[in-house]
């Protein structure tokens, strides 16, 4: 599917809309202290305007310092997308408990 005013993708490449603000609204919307920035169709994350994560094919991703991987001890630990460094995918948890999370890692 190719939109007005869009470049083909490049051959040999599958095509990636990215992640939709509704998706991510749907993850992190509403969580005090928590602002989203779009980059490249997926989304930053930051909390206390410190940079957290990412949202990518909508699923979130923390970065992968010591107290986050202390936190979430079994989480799986991935690249977001091809290339990128590992990180903590967050899977299961709902709004509440983001948000306690992210309180814990950033003071």
């Amino acid at each position: 599917m190719q939109l007005s005013g869009a470049a083909a993708p490049c051959a040999g490449k599958e095509e990636k809309m990215g992640t939709p603000k509704s998706v991510a609204y749907s993850i992190v919307g509403d969580i005090p202290e928590v602002r989203i920035r779009a980059m490249m169709g997926e989304w930053l994350v930051y909390f206390k305007e410190a940079y957290v994560g990412t949202i990518e094919d909508g699923r979130l991703f923390l970065k992968a310092t010591p107290a986050a991987r202390a936190l979430l001890a079994g989480a799986p630990l991935l690249p977001p997308h091809p290339g990128a460094k590992p990180a903590l995918l967050v899977e299961g948890r709902d709004k509440r408990e983001i948000f306690e999370l992210l309180r814990r890692l950033v003071p």
